[in-house]
């Protein structure tokens, strides 16, 4: 009776928290308003500012100040001109490239030569920034469409058939920074042609950045030019609503569903409190992010944080994943299970270990359930309300189901089976989430970006040709080996000396 207690209460906790998720996108995103391409009304003469700060900026590479400076000079009697109208439009906008204006004012006035190129890059890429359409309005309006950064695609693509690579260098960085703003129209659409410009962002990087690989740069952009061209006119249904949580959600579910489930078998109400908290604090951050992007901030503004915060917490999350997988490994052996609950129980469960179940549930749950709020953001305003909410709480209710049914199945089967396949379940995600946190760091130039071509490549698994994210998969796969032959070792020595 207990038992049926306690996993009432935890589907009780699970449908509270999707309710309150569905009630968040009922009300707060709805209120997003559809985006359009057009660039803002008081910037239209915006092309030739940008022409003129990037004059200034290879000038001022050159070490030619005084250039740099009448160029800049330009620029300060334009935005004096345009600030009052663009505070009206972007006040965060308004006020970002203020502070680069006075940052090169500062540096032209110590004449520091170095600091001024750094300072007149930064200045040119918010006012690309702007151009674009990039900022979110005062009104929560985004103007960058996937239809505008596929033509981006294409001028980056004219700039490398040009031989300007330091220029087209610098659109790829705009690029991967802006991927977050398409990125839910694309994902919604074609999962296949969302892990392979994922990809593509990284490696057009890494092809750009060695002259020994420009030449095949060109290839790249061709790639995700046709690849994403068919999806600029996408129109949507609750079921592609649907499907985003549903695809997004699996893999947090396999990581919150092995641990209720092992504190079901561990009969451990305390684990099952720890992993909950930690699952709830996960989809508080999400839905707090969520709400302030979806209101105060752009999501191109916002896409380098969350590729920052996408990779180190499916790095943490990996490390303590593999951990986990070597634990059901080690006690799917039925004698030591039991001996474990009946010696261990108690102090094992009372001390790093709950904290653990906490932190893995929680890195779960943000790295996967940060990237269902923002795609589901982004299809806001292109559906009605009660589409896009339908279609959430069919997503969420899919995995609510699954979630059940994993854990009251876990807790009837064996536990060397339940044990043994959950520890390659989460095997896999631990090594899948490593891969995929690397490459979410070079996406946000925290790693380099380095591409070697004889690697293996399968986005959808997080195989990435780079050996920042290989090669730690690869240790992650010696390890795991090295546990399974030593644990097979010992289990035949055992059964040796039980047989002499």
């Amino acid at each position: 009776m207990m038992s049926t207690g306690r996993s009432k209460r935890i589907t009780a906790a699970l449908l509270t928290m999707v309710c309150a998720f569905i009630w968040f996108a009922a009300i707060s995103l709805v209120n997003v308003p559809s985006v359009r391409a057009e660039l803002v009304d008081a910037s239209q003469d915006i092309g030739t500012i940008v022409a003129t700060a990037e004059k200034m900026n290879s000038d001022l590479e050159a070490g030619k100040l005084e250039e740099g400076a009448d160029s800049f000079g330009q620029i300060k009697k334009w935005w004096g001109s345009h600030k009052a109208e663009a505070k009206k439009q972007s006040l965060d906008m308004a006020l970002e490239i203020d502070s680069k204006i006075a940052a090169l004012s500062l540096a032209f006035v110590g004449k520091d030569a170095k600091q001024a190129a750094v300072s007149a890059a930064d200045l040119r890429f918010t006012l690309q920034m702007y151009a674009e359409g990039a900022f979110a309005g005062n009104d929560g309006k985004q103007k960058l469409t996937l239809g505008t950064y596929v033509l981006k695609l294409r001028q980056t693509g004219d700039l490398i058939a040009q031989g300007k690579w330091d220029a087209a260098l610098n659109e790829t960085k705009l690029l991967q920074r802006q991927w977050l703003a398409v990125e839910g129209d694309v994902v919604s659409q074609s999962q296949a042609a969302y892990d392979a410009s994922e990809r593509d962002l990284v490696m057009l990087d890494a092809y750009l950045s060695s002259e020994s690989k420009r030449a095949e740069a060109s290839a790249i952009v061709d790639r995700m030019v046709e690849s994403l061209t068919p999806l600029i006119d996408a129109q949507y249904t609750w079921v592609d609503a649907a499907l985003i949580p549903i695809r997004e959600g699996l893999e947090a579910l396999l990581v919150v569903g092995t641990l209720l489930m092992f504190a079901k078998k561990a009969n451990s109400a305390k684990a099952k409190r720890w992993v909950l908290g930690g699952t709830a604090a996960g989809a508080a951050v999400c839905i707090t992010v969520g709400f302030l992007v979806a209101l105060l901030l752009s999501s191109s503004a916002f896409g380098r944080n969350n590729s920052l915060i996408n990779g180190w917490t499916g790095v943490l999350a990996s490390v303590l994943l593999l951990y986990v997988s070597y634990w059901l490994h080690r006690n799917s052996d039925v004698k030591r299970w039991n001996k474990f609950l009946a010696d261990k129980s108690t102090q094992a469960l009372s001390g790093g270990k709950m904290i653990s179940f906490a932190l893995i549930a929680f890195f779960a749950i943000t790295r996967e359930g940060l990237e269902t709020v923002i795609f589901l953001i982004g299809m806001a305003g292109k559906m009605p309300a009660s589409e896009l909410a339908g279609g959430i709480a069919a997503g969420f209710g899919v995995l609510i189901a699954c979630a059940f049914i994993l854990i009251k199945a876990g807790a009837k089967l064996p536990v060397r089976p339940v044990f043994l396949v959950s520890s390659v379940i989460v095997f896999y995600l631990c090594f899948k989430f490593m891969g995929s946190g690397i490459h979410s760091l070079q996406m946000a130039g925290v790693i380099p970006s380095t591409v070697q071509d004889y690697l293996p490549e399968k986005a959808s698994f997080s195989l990435y040709p780079s050996w920042y994210s290989t090669l730690p998969q690869l240790l992650f796969l010696l390890v795991g080996i090295s546990v399974v032959l030593l644990q097979s070792l010992l289990f035949k020595r055992k059964n040796n000396k039980i047989m002499a």
